[in-house]
């Protein structure tokens, strides 16, 4: 193997595959890039045991080939590289070498065989459908939040991907809450459709990274993996195994009161107020009157807080607590600029609602 290739290039594709590796001392080379060469084309790739991720850039390829480079180390060195051409070149006295030189640095890497590098299996795809990038990767971001915490819990630690005549939902909950974005599909294959698959966290977590949300993405599906293709990434996951829960069953058919507010401003008041609350006392409070929402916090360790917003809200006073993070969270994803929220009493489901076809849905804490 021997090539020519930009640092820009070579870190863009090591960006990508970076967070795939992990920490395998059962067997090392998963700790390891594997490196292809051919084509005038450099292929990175990097698998663990439920995902992987391969994806291409442009080289300027002399001598194809192949080899496996320790993972963490080798993206250490190229972050560090001056701006200008890397050159690899697998050593003629030992295949599990690297020279790499960048203007005038230059390195022997220590690298193993490629040919131990896991081959992944093959894929047989039942169906399949295509998605901007840009809505498939907005909307993992607003809902994986709300995905549970507990890896045990396999199901609900994952994001679920459902398609219902041509409607695509994407949701997660954990049980206390629910986020949700529902995305009409323009494709006449899926019109039909009926399927429901789950995502592991760690897939959804590679995708918001490494998809280019300027390109389509094309969704293969089996009935164990997944696959997301664009024009120069490909990552293949296992779906995690189960049903999902029936969410749609915490939603309330309609609420009684609407408040709507700057969704920044309620961001940023929640997040000061929240300042003051604690592990044993986590709960805020929002006294929710004619043209504004107070809210205020307190706790035994560090005081109290209060601040006051307006709000547009004609209905009864009422004060509704709720756990500061949970409520916080789905602010921080959203793009609109105002947030309505939609209620029946202290003690019912809450939802929140702001960009298009996104709906959050929280229970309020006793106050």
């Amino acid at each position: 193997m021997k090539l020519s290739i930009t640092t820009e290039n070579l870190l863009l594709a090591l960006r990508r595959v970076m967070s795939v590796i992990g920490n395998n001392p059962a067997n090392p080379i998963l700790n390891n890039f594997l490196l292809e060469a051919a084509d005038n084309k450099l292929f990175v790739t990097g698998l663990d045991n439920e995902i992987c991720t391969k994806t291409e850039v442009a080289a300027m390829v002399f001598e194809a080939g192949k080899i496996t480079l320790p993972g963490k180390k080798f993206y250490q060195i190229v972050s560090a590289l001056p701006a200008g051409d890397v050159n690899l070149e697998i050593s003629a006295d030992d295949n599990e070498l690297v020279n790499l030189s960048c203007r005038r640095a230059s390195y022997k890497i220590r690298g193993l065989d490629a040919i131990d590098f896991p081959k992944v299996e093959d894929f047989t795809e039942e169906w399949s459908f295509n998605l901007p990038g840009k809505q498939l990767v907005s909307a993992l971001m607003k809902v994986f939040y709300a995905r549970s915490d507990d890896e045990a819990r396999k199901v609900l630690h994952g994001v679920l991907l459902s398609i219902r005549a041509g409607m695509l939902t994407v949701a997660a909950t954990d049980g206390r809450r629910l986020a949700l974005v529902e995305k009409v599909i323009s494709d006449q294959d899926i019109e039909e459709r009926d399927s429901d698959v789950i995502l592991p966290y760690k897939t959804v977590s590679e995708l918001i990274k490494s998809l280019d949300a300027s390109k389509d993405v094309k969704i293969r599906l089996s009935a164990s993996k997944a696959v997301f293709e664009t024009a120069d990434t490909t990552i293949t996951s296992k779906l995690s195994e189960g049903n999902y829960p029936n969410y749609r069953s915490v939603i309330p058919d309609d609420f009684n009161h609407m408040v709507a507010m700057s969704r920044l401003t309620f961001a940023d008041v929640l997040n000061r107020v929240a300042l003051v609350v604690s592990e044993s006392s986590n709960s805020i409070n929002l006294e929710i009157g004619v043209g504004q929402i107070k809210v205020w916090g307190k706790s035994a360790e560090y005081g109290e807080a209060s601040e006051p917003f307006e709000a547009s809200y004609e209905g009864e006073e009422t004060n509704i607590a709720f756990n500061p993070d949970f409520i916080v969270e789905p602010l921080k994803h959203l793009e609109c600029d105002q947030v309505i929220m939609k209620f029946n009493d202290n003690a019912s489901p809450v939802a929140i609602c702001g960009d298009e076809g996104f709906l959050y849905i929280l229970m309020p804490m006793r106050n």
